[in-house]
């Protein structure tokens, strides 16, 4: 969940925001909060302070839905002990069942699909009951992201036809932002102090696509690459079937890329990947793998796989298990199938156990603990560079992270001792490597030069 800034003034309505769900939603949040900022809103970090609570939702799979309307209820309940006046639900469930939630969820007093975001002011206006205003102003987007590090969405919907995703039919089809208006903003967020970017979108190789008639992902980078300011470009959600030469050369070449590749593969068994609709085939998984570690030596790797597909047999999980052991990821993620109405996989035969999809994917999670640490141990000893994120006075600890680590979904660095600045870059020697953290201590001063 992410945490929202402070931004008040005494007199003004207060709004808090709940944001859950990736990155996608904190984008989201960000422009709702920046809107409500800019039209007499005070933001609050404290729910219990706030007339309005909103609720930015995910549907994305089962869990996220329980988490989503579990915090609905929270935010219902400061009714009765806090000041809260109205609670409005957005974001991907709302989205996705918004005719449904609207007779069911009686706690809400409004449900707003994603695209009704843009008018969040009209609505929290309407949900306290103030007379209309003659216009709303524009106002940017606000930071829910530390000072030094920001996400940067590219591209928001997806044309794919993955059976088991509900994306395209939440957020609809792939809508790329313009190159100027992403470095427009890429300039703002590096004069206000941000040295990394993360880019973020549905399926970042097709950026786009639908509007300049082919993807211009390389043309993109090439710019973000150009500003002032920016020392970090972290690319995520690189669909494998479509890696170019030219953009491998790119990675490789660009000191401000990442050595980092998320690479989303789902699967590896032909058939599971066939049901599973991926324009991708085991042989051009390896084939892809051999390409990347051959131009990228030393980038750390990033997959996620679904276990329990309907059809997938224990020896068709066998061989993901023994293709991730195999393959050596520096992180993966395991998701349980789950079911979503108004996809194709909702309808499949032959549907795995849930005790068989609980056990696969302890199995899963237990090998890649086994492997992140092995590949952490092995960093003992040697140095490299690092992005300080965090200090925590208490324990005197700072908690940084590598090239290969992507913030607040990979491992960490922790530093115990030493002098450094959040926000900037050290030198650090890896003292100790596990599953999910190294140790380390500071050796040298921050600086621009890459160690290690």
């Amino acid at each position: 969940m992410r945490q929202v800034p402070a931004m008040s003034e005494a007199g003004m309505p207060k709004v808090h925001v709940v944001t859950l769900g990736c990155p996608k939603n904190t984008v989201d949040s960000e422009r709702m909060i920046g809107l409500l900022a800019a039209n007499a809103y005070a933001i609050t970090a404290d729910p219990a302070a706030a007339d309005v609570v909103i609720v930015n939702t995910c549907g994305f799979i089962q869990p996220a839905k329980e988490e989503s309307i579990e915090a609905v209820l929270a935010a219902h309940r400061l009714r009765r002990t806090g000041r809260c006046r109205a609670v409005i639900v957005t974001g991907c469930l709302a989205t996705r069942y918004q005719q449904e939630l609207a007779q069911e969820l009686v706690e809400a007093d409004q449900i707003l699909t994603i695209a009704q975001e843009a008018a969040i002011v009209e609505h929290v206006d309407r949900a306290l009951r103030l007379p209309p205003r003659p216009r709303c102003v524009a106002g940017a987007p606000a930071r829910l992201t530390p000072a030094h590090w920001a996400y940067l969405r590219i591209a928001d919907g997806c044309d794919r036809t993955c059976a088991f995703c509900a994306i395209p039919a939440i957020r609809g089809c792939q809508r790329s932002e313009p190159i100027e208006k992403l470095v427009e903003r890429a300039e703002e967020l590096a004069a206000g102090g941000v040295r990394e970017l993360v880019l973020i979108s549905q399926d970042s190789m097709r950026y786009g696509a639908d509007l300049y008639g082919r993807p211009r992902l390389l043309a993109l980078l090439e710019r973000l690459a150009a500003v002032q300011g920016i020392e970090w470009l972290r690319l995520m959600y690189s669909y494998p079937d479509s890696w170019r030469e030219e953009l491998l050369e790119f990675f490789a070449s660009c000191p401000k890329m990442c050595a980092y590749v998320d690479l989303p593969l789902q699967h590896i068994a032909d058939p599971v990947l066939k049901r599973m609709r991926r324009a991708t085939s085991r042989r051009q998984i390896e084939t892809l793998l051999e390409r990347l570690r051959r131009h990228l030596p030393h980038a750390g790797l990033r997959s996620t796989f679904i276990v329990g597909f309907p059809g997938e047999t224990e020896a068709q999980f066998q061989e993901l298990l023994d293709f991730v052991v195999a393959q050596r990821f520096d992180h993966v993620t395991g998701f349980i199938f789950s079911p979503e109405e108004g996809t194709a996989a909702y309808a499949l035969d032959n549907p795995v156990p849930a005790a068989a999809k609980e056990e696969r994917y302890a199995r899963l999670t237990q090998a890649q603990e086994r492997i992140s640490a092995e590949i952490n141990a092995a960093l003992e000893g040697t140095r490299h560079r690092v992005l300080i994120d965090e200090y925590d006075p208490v324990a005197g600890l700072y908690f940084a992270r590598l090239e290969r680590d992507a913030p607040e979904i990979d491992g960490v660095v922790i530093i115990d001792g030493g002098t450094a600045t959040v926000g900037t870059f050290a030198e650090v020697e890896i003292t100790a490597g596990l599953a999910y953290e190294r140790h380390a201590r500071l050796v040298g001063s921050t600086g621009k030069e890459k160690a290690g």
